[in-house]
């Protein structure tokens, strides 16, 4: 009889674990690996959905690559550059900043970012304007 308590315990606290584990809209549920093993890696967009829901399918070569040290690097054809990035918002927010020059003048740009999922496989990032972009790994 004790055994069977102890199941059931057991039973209900890995049930409300599970169920109570995802930050993200869109999931996962579960994950053993945190979210910064998750995020780190090199990303290519798979698929822009603009705030109506139009969809349209990404065609260009550009990555954006996380690293576990908060630095990225974005790459597109000839252009390359870098900056910092880090969780916000109780980590459901990703805000990345990186400097230029243009014209002679230096540029600082900080973006944030909603993650709607992050899974190892899966990133999807909604910008300030409702715009997602969903990421695979490169």
């Amino acid at each position: 009889m004790k055994t069977i308590k102890i199941l059931s315990l057991a039973l209900l606290a890995m049930t409300f674990v599970l169920g109570s584990c995802s930050k993200y809209e869109e999931g996962p549920a579960f994950s053993l690996r945190t979210k910064k093993a998750r995020l780190a890696g090199e990303w290519k967009a798979d698929k822009y959905i603009d705030s109506n829901g139009n969809e349209e399918n990404a065609n260009d070569d550009g990555t954006i690559e996380f690293t576990k040290d908060n630095t990225f690097i974005v790459k597109s054809g000839n252009f390359s550059t870098t900056g910092t990035w880090e969780f916000t918002k109780d980590k459901e927010y990703v805000e990345t900043e990186f400097t230029y020059t243009s014209g002679g003048v230096t540029v600082t740009e900080t973006n944030e970012s909603k993650i709607l999922r992050l899974k190892n496989d899966e990133l999807w990032l909604e910008d300030e304007d409702g715009d997602q972009t969903h990421y695979v790994p490169a």
